[in-house]
């Protein structure tokens, strides 16, 4: 068994990791005006939802067949 990477899930696993992470240092607040701290949370729980499931698409397992 061999474990693969597709490579455009996983760079855009990163943007959307490198996003949650502006939004908890709150320096994604330059470029994004929230109009309150539940948008900012929901904002949050958005982005590592989409990171995960990216996480999930980019690795795939192929089998060698003999």
């Amino acid at each position: 068994m061999k474990v693969t990477i597709d490579l455009k899930y996983f760079l855009m696993m990163i943007a959307s990791l490198l996003i949650t992470i502006g939004t908890v240092n709150g320096s994604i607040q330059k470029y994004i005006k929230f109009a309150g701290a539940a948008n900012e949370m929901g904002f949050f729980f958005m982005g590592l939802m989409a990171t995960a499931v990216l996480a999930m698409c980019s690795f795939e397992k192929t089998n060698k067949d003999k």
